[in-house]
């Protein structure tokens, strides 16, 4: 099992003091196992230790600042949609030294970023973590429109007002509003809960109701509830006003009708706008939703929410292929994709802290096999064995940001914000 944090005072004791607590003065800067390094680590014979993970992070941070961290944004190319997820992105991967201008800001990397940022400043006490949240989420607060939410980065759907992007810019600025409290970050985060409840909406099911995914009306997406239903939660501890509560029971209600008898949360509820899909990507999503509804279950406001995670848990421990890597989907392992294995394994680290996992054995495995694919220069590529054959190299800081929170995360750093109380 990997070793977590036993004290308070050694999460907030400042640097150096705080590195030598952790062993980080021990572990060299070099490579954790970057595919074909003369530098690669064994991992298959051990399981990863909490500094190593931490260690591990560190670097990765290093390198999203050097690379992709400009006046307070963290941006860079994306997998994208449509095409280029299919396969325009492995041409680029292939040309990666052509400057190819497709750099973007999510706010989901925003948001991801303040959390990470404000989890290794409780860890390490040093002054520039905290800048960095601060900063970052000065800029996001910049970037909200007027009405209340964020631009959609990419082209194919700049027509489009996201849930998703309105929720981790409000992450963004909620994160250090309860840290450092700012009254521009609170409101700000406020416009964009009223708009999300006036404009974008919801569709009723049979039991409860669904957020809807964008402005225009689609199929029910149950990750999009669980979200909604963290964030919300997130708004009422920060102003203690329970009208923010007004949704989640409805929210909770849909996500307990469509569970599957497996565990899983479909990806796709049938609407008079989509057809069902039960199955895309199901690991992966369904470890942020078994996160996002353990994060709102200690919230309180949500109780219910703990139905869910035992069947959530039984399923994702599926998801562990013998590599220790997270298979694609119900049906395939392939492409394995970095940023599924890591939330895979911060979801079952804490499923088996909760008691709902049968050992900490698959959590340790998936982050075993997480540090085995890190590169030397600390950042991780996209994807491999695509189509059987190809892989994307290609550093994209939305995927490697969330992989970051992930591995911090595993260290028993919480989530970014402070425990509730």
């Amino acid at each position: 099992m990997i070793v977590r944090i036993q004290s308070e005072a050694t999460l907030r004791a400042p640097a150096p003091e705080a590195k030598r607590l952790l062993g980080l003065a021990e572990i060299p800067a070099g490579n954790h196992g970057a595919e074909g390094s003369l530098f690669r680590l064994d991992w298959s014979n051990r399981m990863p230790q909490r500094d190593e993970l931490l260690s591990a992070a560190e670097r990765l941070h290093a390198c999203l600042l050097r690379r992709h961290f400009h006046n307070g944004v963290l941006q860079g190319p994306d997998v994208g949609v449509r095409f280029n997820l299919r396969a325009w992105r492995f041409l680029k991967s292939g040309l990666d030294f052509i400057p190819w201008r497709d750099d973007y800001t999510f706010m989901q990397s925003q948001g991801y970023w303040v959390l990470a940022n404000w989890m290794l400043f409780e860890a390490t006490g040093e002054g520039r973590f905290r800048e960095l949240a601060l900063e970052t989420s000065e800029a996001t607060r910049r970037l909200q429109q007027p009405e209340g939410y964020w631009s959609y980065p990419l082209p194919e759907r700049k027509h489009l007002i996201a849930t998703v992007e309105g929720n981790w810019g409000a992450v963004a600025l909620l994160a250090s509003h309860a840290r450092e409290p700012r009254k521009e970050f609170l409101e700000s985060a406020v416009r964009w809960h009223d708009f999300v409840v006036t404009r974008i909406g919801f569709q009723d099911h049979s039991l409860g109701k669904a957020v809807n995914y964008f402005d225009r009306p689609r199929g029910k997406v149950p990750n999009n509830s669980a979200e909604a239903i963290w964030v919300f939660l997130l708004f009422w501890k920060a102003t203690g006003d329970r009208r923010f509560l007004e949704h989640v029971s409805g929210l909770l209600n849909f996500l307990a009708a469509v569970q599957l008898p497996s565990g899983e949360l479909p990806y796709i509820v049938e609407s008079p706008f989509e057809p069902r899909r039960d199955h895309y990507q199901c690991f992966q999503y369904n470890a942020f939703q078994f996160l996002k509804l353990r994060w709102s279950a200690a919230l309180g406001g949500a109780p219910q929410a703990d139905s869910l995670l035992a069947g959530l848990a039984h399923f994702l421990e599926r998801g562990v292929v013998p590599s220790g890597a997270c298979a694609l989907d119900c049906r395939r392992r392939l492409p394995e994709i970095d940023y599924h294995t890591a939330v895979l394994a911060a979801a079952l680290e804490e499923a088996a802290r909760l008691g709902l996992a049968g050992s900490s054995g698959p959590a340790d495995r998936a982050y075993a096999r997480v540090l085995s694919r890190q590169r030397p220069d600390g950042s991780f590529g996209f994807s491999t064995g695509d189509y059987g054959f190809l892989r994307d190299r290609r550093s994209y800081p939305r995927q490697q940001v969330m992989t970051l929170f992930h591995l911090l995360n595993g260290c028993g750093l919480g989530n970014g914000f402070p425990p509730a109380r």
